[in-house]
């Protein structure tokens, strides 16, 4: 029982090392992305993303703000406040006091998309490390099997002519 939850709990931890590795991750941040850079408001609340904006819950966390805690590359919360759901990057963007930060200019939110794509691909490929065995796994076991049956061949013929 307790290595069951040992294994459960390295399993969790592996997740929350690779969150991009979780089903329907890169998807769900890409379209919270999007609606953080392109909106007229910064911040956001939950319950605007989840009726307006997404219709809906995330597919890979249990909400919106769950996803956006694992993805601090992008996002800020702020649970204090009611819209306390951000793009890091519009917080770096120059403005005047008191005017609201401007939204993300298309070229700058098509990269940071290429960059969510892009720290995916590694994680999953990361995730995949065993894969690299595969092949040469494969060929000795083919190599073992053709010895053996070439030995049990020989064996055999030996073993009949006498």
């Amino acid at each position: 029982m307790e290595e069951c939850a040992n294994r459960e709990s390295h399993a969790k931890r592996q997740m929350s090392k690779r969150p991009y590795t979780k089903t329907g991750r890169l998807a769900d941040v890409l379209a919270l992305i999007q609606v953080l850079a392109l909106d007229p408001y910064t911040r956001r609340s939950m319950e605007d993303i989840t009726t307006r904006e997404l219709q809906g819950p995330p597919t890979s966390a249990s909400n919106w703000i769950e996803l956006a805690k694992e993805h601090r590359e992008f996002f800020r919360v702020n649970q204090e406040t009611e819209h306390g759901l951000s793009l890091v990057a519009r917080y770096v963007l120059p403005h005047s006091e008191g005017e609201k930060r401007p939204q993300l200019p298309t070229d700058f939110t098509s990269q940071l998309l290429q960059t969510a794509i892009t720290l995916h691909d590694r994680q999953v490929a990361a995730s995949e490390w065993w894969k690299i065995f595969i092949q040469p796994v494969s060929m000795i076991l083919s190599a073992i099997i053709g010895a053996a049956t070439a030995l049990a061949t020989l064996w055999f013929k030996e073993f009949c002519s006498k």
